[in-house]
């Protein structure tokens, strides 16, 4: 949910709207503030439902930046001018209009690629402030979406609160445990890869290449094939055996499993 805004944001968010209210192009900007009021009444807003916002009324200029109308909405995305706003709105109602708009609000709201209970409950409230018939929201959803309208939850009921904690808490659960898969797998590949530059092979190394270098490098680095009087060279020559057999284990192990 979005916090409180700050007696700052609060500001600018009604300095916005009176902004909207005088601009010379009031119903276009209008518009694209409620259908940006859809985008942002779930949480942050998303760039494909900023992208969808300035689809619309490409034939109409921007009194407002539409940048400007967005970054107030997401510090204050309930403002307390918002009512006389949509009642100009709704002054301006017609049945095509009507119709246009909806279209607008739902192409919005899914542009996310989800539709939530927030967003359903708005497009249900704007479907009435504009004077839809009962039936016009879920046509065009279904029209536009493909998919059936799903009524929203009731979110005066403590039962709708408690599934969605348990669900957010599996998601969250399922989430970590992708993560942490992720990791693993991650690991594997960059230790498998270490174990590859040992051996002086690439990732896309076969098992034929890998066993050659294995072989190869396990006589050029073996102990008893190094001039015994030099003790440095002895170590750094076992040193070198003992990764290649550990890569070479690594890398056997990974293969078998």
């Amino acid at each position: 949910m979005n916090a409180a805004p700050d007696a700052a944001a609060a500001a600018a968010s009604a300095a916005l709207l009176q902004r909207v209210a005088a601009s010379p192009q009031r119903l276009a900007d209008s518009i694209r503030t409620a259908a940006l009021w859809v985008a942002v009444i779930d949480g942050p807003l998303d760039p494909r439902e900023f992208h969808e916002v300035g689809l619309a009324l490409t034939h109409e200029p921007e009194g407002v930046p539409l940048a400007d109308i967005a970054a107030a909405l997401a510090a204050d995305p309930l403002p307390g001018d918002l009512p006389k706003l949509l009642r100009f709105l709704r002054g301006q109602r017609s049945p095509k209009r009507s119709e246009s708009l909806l279209d607008l609000f739902i192409r919005v709201a899914a542009a996310d690629g989800r539709i939530s209970q927030p967003e359903r409950h708005a497009l249900i409230f704007l479907a009435d402030l504009l004077g839809a018939p009962a039936t016009l929201l879920r046509e065009r959803f279904e029209a536009l979406l493909g998919i059936e309208f799903e009524p929203p939850a009731d979110l005066s009921d403590p039962g709708f609160f408690e599934a969605h904690e348990l669900a957010a808490r599996a998601r969250a659960a399922r989430l970590q445990a992708e993560a942490a898969d992720a990791a693993l797998a991650a690991a594997a590949a960059a230790t498998r890869g270490d174990a590859l530059r040992v051996l002086g092979l690439k990732p896309e190394a076969t098992p034929i290449a890998i066993k050659a270098a294995w072989r190869r490098l396990s006589r050029q680095h073996h102990p008893d094939r190094q001039p015994q009087g030099d003790a440095d060279l002895l170590a750094a020559a076992a040193a070198r055996f003992d990764a290649v057999q550990k890569a070479w284990k690594h890398l056997q192990d990974v293969a078998d499993a």
